[in-house]
């Protein structure tokens, strides 16, 4: 029989989380969410994997560790890290909870666009994640040190590391990698992420589609969100493909993926410097000087804005959740003043 314990570990359970179960007041057995189908949640405690329900309002995600009895999910334990993609007027979803490290996976199918590696980089960083930018379908071209050298050129400094499951270079790398984390793939629809993954695993766990010739994208890719126990040790969150991501309002991991005009911005005259047209900005004037590359000031001012624009969409969400609170609040205060109002 299967020691329950071992397998928590294995699934990441530390001292330190038994520690924040033990101060909560939380009743149950601990399990970590393995798998999200919408409705349900699938749980593994250590004894057996429970398809659990859970709270509307729970936000629970992959990753979470969380509290269940009775196949329900009777709490989730405050989280270390969250990867959360803003969705606009939709808000802010949990794509997957308490990672430690962001596999950033582009195919070498298609051409890199600098743009969208540094978006994935900053988002990576922005929750607290240490990325690593995994280079696909390394065997469709006859050298991919030119590409690598490009991204180091936009100044990623993050492990850049080729791979390829038809001739498996780079796989023991990410494994040895992985080992003693819980790591998050995120990238494009058709990128591969699948395929790694079963080539981590050593078994078909991911479903893998065709991909398109007219655009090189998966048809029928991966639509949910599951942690996998690696055997070699780790553990992996496969994701869908995203198109796009809005950062969550948090400066940190956009300050860590463009330290260099964070660190310049601190000489700029006017504490608010946009660093676009005010006097006496010093991340202008580096630019001028070739201290600063011009495209990367350029992609961090617009990921600033789109910062600013998803911490605005946050508050307007909180203002009128806190105005249907207080309205919620005022109607049953009547009711219970005159219960026939």
């Amino acid at each position: 029989m299967a020691d329950p314990a071992a397998s928590l570990r294995a699934l990441g359970w530390d001292a330190e989380w038994q520690r924040t179960l033990s101060e909560s007041t939380l009743d149950g057995t601990p399990g970590r969410v393995i798998r999200h189908d919408g409705v349900k949640v699938l749980v593994a405690d250590g004894y057996q994997q429970i398809h659990a329900t859970f709270p509307r309002d729970s936000g629970v995600a992959v990753g979470d560790w969380v509290v269940i009895d009775e196949e329900t999910v009777r709490g989730v334990l405050d989280r270390r890290t969250v990867l959360v993609r803003d969705r606009g007027e939709l808000g802010e979803q949990a794509l997957a909870a308490n990672v430690d490290l962001t596999v950033v996976v582009f195919g070498l199918d298609k051409t890199l666009r600098r743009s969208k590696v540094l978006r994935f980089v900053a988002f990576a960083w922005d929750i607290g994640a240490p990325p690593v930018v995994v280079l696909t379908k390394a065997d469709l071209i006859d050298d991919p040190t030119p590409v690598i050298d490009e991204i180091r050129s936009w100044e990623i400094d993050e492990p850049v590391i080729p791979v390829s499951v038809e001739d498996g270079r780079g796989l023991d790398q990410i494994r040895g990698m992985l080992e003693g984390h819980t790591a998050t793939l995120v990238g494009e629809s058709g990128a591969g992420k699948s395929s790694l993954v079963n080539q981590l695993m050593g078994d078909e766990v991911a479903w893998t589609g065709e991909v398109r010739a007219s655009d090189r994208r998966g048809r029928h890719t991966t639509t949910h969100r599951e942690l996998h126990v690696l055997p070699t040790g780790g553990l992996v969150i496969d994701n869908p493909g995203i198109r796009s991501l809005g950062l969550a309002a948090d400066t940190d991991g956009l300050g860590d993926a463009f330290d260099e005009i964070v660190s310049r911005a601190s000489g700029c005259r006017f504490r608010d410097c946009s660093h676009g047209a005010e006097p006496g900005c010093a991340v202008i004037e580096a630019v001028e000087s070739g201290t600063i590359d011009a495209d990367r000031l350029e992609a961090f001012r617009r990921l600033s804005a789109e910062q600013i624009d998803a911490a605005r969409r946050t508050s307007d969400a909180a203002r009128i959740a806190r105005r249907k609170d207080d309205a919620k609040a005022a109607r049953e205060a009547r009711e219970r003043e005159d219960p026939f109002a």
